[in-house]
């Protein structure tokens, strides 16, 4: 399914093709038929030859070698959308994804018990292969918003190894920052991308229960919603929820092939009480949200491998009596897979690893990041560059 590994793909092609980088740049954004923003889809050449992903707001650029040129955009639950850019710059009209045609189950109480057959199924196929390792080469950027302006700005290349559960190692690179202390600290806001469990082993404790677990069932309530097909592949979609109310648990969404079982996307929102606390006795918290969606590509005929990853964190407050917000959002993909590079030893990562203390530690090489293809087609919102400009204060960005 050529949505899940379109944006690695491109990449590969983008970092093997480093010439290109001259040609024209064609920015667009992709709306749903509400108008909202569709995140993380795939955006591509009708060739398949180059592509790249929109971020959290829905903005894509993209490198092309000639104009005009028809381009593709790909996303679960939508239907395939066209569009034609016929010179560099932004295109005249965002690009809208309409709903994806779906397949509804008949009957509620099977299509319930079948859902909870396949999300085993799903399980017991990822504990056989939890000793698979991979690995690769990854692109991490975390941002925070707070009161309406950017503080904190994370670029980050990593080697990784992967396994299906989650990534024991994961070796920082090339990396640069902006950052203004703020009211709200998360130093280590990457464990989420990196060391969250997709699943959890026999026996094994976790802070909030998954859906992918020994005895799931008994927590959980799965409900098939729909059936998406595209290019020959039928994805079951699967939510999940806690089956007693106010049982402290994810929920969310599970997209899993229906006849091999493999995971493709996981969709999961965690409770968040007691996640965010302070010491402070001016600070009290209120409604919060954190929402984490991990993409898998094809691996093989029947088997998945992580591809993205994005946390979305909202944080509402009040300090001194004052309403106050602060979000933070990460995306992280892997833009290479292979052997690993030569020379590292990729030691297991600490799970009280300070993200921005890690990231100072590495000089800065201008030059890398001007001429990255991997940074250039990672849009990046006008209003991030404004805030820390317009206060001069840019770090090593």
């Amino acid at each position: 399914m050529r949505y899940f590994y379109c944006l690695l793909g491109a990449l590969l092609l983008l970092c093997a093709h480093g010439p290109a980088a001259a040609q024209g740049l064609v920015t667009g954004r992709v709306v749903d038929e509400k108008g909202q923003p569709v995140p993380y889809a795939s955006v591509a050449l009708a060739d398949g030859r180059t592509g790249t992903a929109t971020n959290e707001v829905g903005e894509f650029v993209l490198r092309v070698l000639a104009l005009p040129q028809p381009l593709v955009v790909l996303s679960i639950s939508y239907a395939r959308a066209g569009a034609l850019a016929v010179q560099a710059g932004p295109l005249a009209t965002s690009i809208v994804l309409k709903a994806s045609a779906v397949a509804l189950p008949e009957v509620t109480v099977r299509a319930n018990a079948e859902a909870e057959e396949l999300v085993a199924r799903c399980y017991a196929k990822l504990l056989r292969h939890q000793a698979d390792v991979q690995y690769g080469r990854g692109f991490y950027r975390q941002k925070t918003r707070e009161n309406g302006r950017y503080r904190e700005f994370f670029d980050a290349f990593y080697d990784v190894k992967l396994t299906p559960r989650n990534m024991p190692s994961w070796v920082l690179g090339e990396a640069r920052y902006a950052f203004v202390p703020g009211i709200m600290g998360l130093n280590n806001f990457s464990i989420y991308t990196r060391a969250l469990p997709i699943f959890v082993l026999p026996g094994e404790t976790t802070r909030t229960a998954v859906p992918l677990g020994p005895r799931a069932a008994e927590r959980f309530r799965f409900v098939l919603r729909q059936t998406l097909r595209d290019q020959g592949r039928e994805l079951a979609v699967v939510d999940f929820g806690p089956r007693v109310a106010g049982d402290p648990v994810a929920s969310g969404t599970l997209y899993i092939d229906s006849r091999t079982a493999a995971l493709f996307r996981f969709e999961r929102e965690l409770p968040t009480a007691g996640m965010f606390t302070s010491s402070n006795p001016t600070i009290q918290f209120g409604p919060c949200a954190f929402r984490i969606t991990t993409n898998f590509g094809a691996l093989g005929d029947s088997l998945s491998r992580l591809a993205s990853t994005q946390v979305v964190a909202n944080i509402q407050m009040t300090v001194k009596g004052v309403p106050s917000e602060t979000t933070t959002t990460s995306q992280f993909f892997l833009y290479e897979y292979g052997p690993p590079t030569p020379g590292q030893k990729y030691h297991d990562t600490a799970q009280d690893v300070k993200d921005l203390a890690e990231i100072k530690k590495r000089r800065y090489h201008p030059a890398f990041w001007r001429d990255n293809a991997v940074v250039k087609d990672s849009p990046l919102e006008a209003q991030v560059i404004e805030d820390f400009e317009g206060r001069r204060i840019f770090g090593k960005l």
